[in-house]
């Protein structure tokens, strides 16, 4: 019996810098993101897609600045990435997980 609340995906595109991210996240989501072209970056920050619906589930794509990226090292983008997580996301997680 399904109480017809539906469950939220959320699921971070990560990988180098102008292989795609953008583009696909935009195709999978109906969103708009900007794309660049190339190889020269153009997600300079961590950006959601617009929620869509895949069986039943709530998907948002977390679109994420490229590693080997031409201005800025993989450990400031990997560092980036956290923050904007746990800052987003981390605060609606239940405050106690019982163990049981």
């Amino acid at each position: 019996m399904s109480s017809g609340k539906r469950t939220e995906t959320l699921s971070s595109v990560m990988g180098a810098t102008g292989s795609g991210k953008s583009t696909f996240i935009n195709k999978a989501s109906g969103s708009s993101l900007p794309v660049g072209r190339g190889l020269e970056s153009c997600t300079s920050e961590v950006r959601t897609s617009r929620p869509f619906v895949v069986s039943g589930r709530v998907v948002t794509l977390i679109d994420t600045p490229g590693f080997d990226d031409t201005t800025r090292s993989d450990t400031d983008i990997l560092s980036m990435i956290a923050a904007y997580l746990s800052k987003t996301y981390v605060p609606s997680l239940p405050k106690k997980i019982s163990s049981g």
